[in-house]
């Protein structure tokens, strides 16, 4: 059996390049946006609030979601978040800066942010090692959720993240999505004014895709006789 000629291997690398886009261009995002909510989170109380929304998508498996906030707030360090949906549960926020120096957190003034399990700027717990807000002004940018699956009461910086966002993956998207706010210490006041789901879908190859891999699939085997 023969190798392919080195002149091929350009071909062959542009048509697995164009395969990899074309698979990425067929699949597509569902956004869902829940605005207006304006709703104050009870100070100091873990019973806390929960905003149920149902979503109705043509996606069927989930390959990713991310999810946006906007809280109006006084306290950031005071606040515990979850978004939840079937058995599956993503720690969002857990009591940012809470440290055993640094018990009740950071004292910044709300979030307007976007969390996914990749964001450059890294973990939401500890932002002011990236970025400190000025006085008055919310956290705002990309950042990977808390997911510190722990009680907001002991919680630390040092424990462990197990409560991803990708604890959503490969699941249906349809029905239920809960998202649970607590202020978990007396002073100050939040209020939960909008939220937004992207959910990213598992990608898949459309019929004519599917042929055109057949198709350079069998060009390949043919250049090897």
């Amino acid at each position: 059996m023969k190798s392919l000629p080195s002149s091929s291997l350009p071909r062959q690398r542009f048509a697995i390049a164009a395969i990899l886009i074309s698979l990425r261009v067929l699949s597509h995002a569902d956004t869902f946006s829940f605005s207006g909510l304006n709703h104050p989170i009870p100070d100091g109380q873990a019973s806390g609030f929960a905003d149920f929304e149902t979503v109705s998508s043509s996606i069927h498996q989930i390959g990713s979601i991310e999810v946006s906030l906007n809280i109006v707030g006084n306290f950031n360090g005071d606040l515990y978040a979850y978004l939840q949906h079937g058995s599956a549960l993503s720690v969002l926020l857990n009591r940012p800066g809470r440290t055993s120096f640094n018990p009740d957190g950071y004292d910044d003034s709300g979030f307007t942010i976007t969390l996914n399990d990749f964001a450059a700027q890294g973990d939401i717990h500890n932002y002011r090692s990236v970025f400190t807000p000025s006085a008055g002004s919310p956290l705002t940018g990309a950042w990977q959720p808390d997911g510190r699956n722990v009680d907001p009461g002991t919680v630390l910086n040092t424990d462990s993240r197990t409560a991803m966002l990708s604890s959503f993956n490969s699941l249906d998207p349809n029905g239920t999505w809960t998202l649970f706010v607590a202020d978990m210490a007396a002073g100050g006041t939040n209020m939960l004014s909008s939220w937004q789901l992207v959910i990213n879908p598992v990608p898949e190859p459309s019929p004519a895709l599917l042929l055109l891999l057949g198709a350079f699939g069998a060009s390949v085997r043919l250049k090897r006789r």
